[in-house]
């Protein structure tokens, strides 16, 4: 997904992970950076902190390990700084509500 300066992009995961999850943990991978940029990522519905979890460079194609709370909705966040970014998020697995310690791939 290509994403412009400033701009915030919705990631529904609600087909991915079951509707008890509390948290995901995705490989967010930025490529084809325009600008000198950072990407963060946060629940669907809180304030966008102001930590970033990826941050790249022109021409740079680089991953981060990211856990995340889930939004209402099983939704997340995704906003990006500077330029464009195509940003690649696969979900390596999530925590779940009856055991918020025990990770599932």
């Amino acid at each position: 997904m290509a994403l412009g300066a400033d701009g915030v992009r919705v990631l529904d995961l609600s087909g991915v992970v079951p509707a008890d999850a509390k948290a995901v943990v995705l490989n967010l991978t930025g490529t084809d950076v325009t600008a000198a940029t950072n990407v963060t990522v946060w629940p669907d519905g809180a304030e966008r902190p102001v930590a970033s979890n990826l941050n790249l460079v022109p021409g740079q194609t680089a991953a981060n390990l990211v856990t995340v709370q889930v939004g209402a909705g099983g939704k997340i966040d995704l906003y990006n700084h500077a330029g464009s970014v195509n940003l690649i998020a696969d979900v390596a697995g999530y925590y779940s509500a009856d055991s918020a310690s025990t990770f599932r791939g």
